[in-house]
């Protein structure tokens, strides 16, 4: 789990590597340890306050913490005052950008995982479910579509295995939050334009559908991404480029 963390946070983070490096070893250190029993365990959940913080770093302490209370592994039942609790927590962290991205960094990549299931959407636990829909999709929409932009573009630079593995992993993760949101208008304007940058498409739309195509283009141009990174990419993206809107 570290190496994918690891991996994935040098990638999206905009601090300097040696400072994420250091944060994010101590982080999974001090979090990866079983909480003894439910009052502690639940006694760990970040405040509201914490929630709110505009503070990539810190979201990522408050993410590692929220984690064992998703996947719960002692087979200890949660109670509704719990899951409401956890509920009020996740909407907080998903109104800023600091939040939605602290904590998809750590939780795409965590080891923590529920059992697989053939409905990919039963691999997310419900309460993440419902705060992923319930977010802004202006603010979500964006930076879940980095959230398999990214790794994808990695699974095709990186030579060894184990680090093709985890940015794999990372990506599938990653789409199974986007098949939550599958046909929402913005989601699907913004698959297409970047399926249309990574092939170099000409593109007659209105002005929405151009400024999201210079969004992406800007940011494919600052990642550096060749022509192997976008094809993949575009692979990727294209599941959510679909005609039935939902909103």
């Amino acid at each position: 789990m570290k190496s994918c963390s690891i991996l994935f946070l040098l990638s999206i983070a905009s601090l300097p590597h040696h400072a994420v490096l250091s944060f994010t070893i101590n982080t999974l250190r001090r979090h990866a340890t079983t909480f003894p029993h439910s009052f502690t365990r639940w006694n760990a959940l970040p405040t509201i306050d914490e929630a709110s913080q505009r503070d990539f770093m810190k979201q990522l302490g408050h993410t590692a913490r929220i984690l064992p209370l998703l996947h719960p592994t002692d087979g200890t039942i949660v109670s509704p005052e719990e899951m409401r609790s956890l509920r009020r927590v996740l909407d907080e962290q998903f109104q800023h950008a600091e939040g939605i991205r602290g904590f998809f960094a750590v939780y795409l990549t965590s080891s923590q995982e529920p059992p697989s299931s053939s409905n990919a959407e039963e691999e997310v636990p419900p309460v993440l479910r419902e705060a992923v829909r319930n977010a802004d999709p202006a603010l979500l929409v964006p930076l879940a579509c980095m959230n398999v932009v990214m790794p994808t573009a990695m699974t095709s630079l990186h030579a060894h295995p184990d680090l093709k593995e985890c940015a794999a992993k990372t990506a599938e993760n990653g789409k199974k939050i986007l098949r939550l949101i599958r046909g929402y208008r913005l989601l699907v304007e913004n698959c297409r334009a970047i399926v249309r940058v990574c092939r170099g498409d000409d593109y007659g739309g209105g002005v929405v559908e151009e400024a999201l195509i210079k969004y992406w283009d800007s940011f494919f141009c600052n990642y550096k991404y060749g022509p192997r990174e976008k094809e993949a990419i575009a692979l990727a993206m294209a599941e959510f480029c679909g005609r039935d809107l939902i909103r």
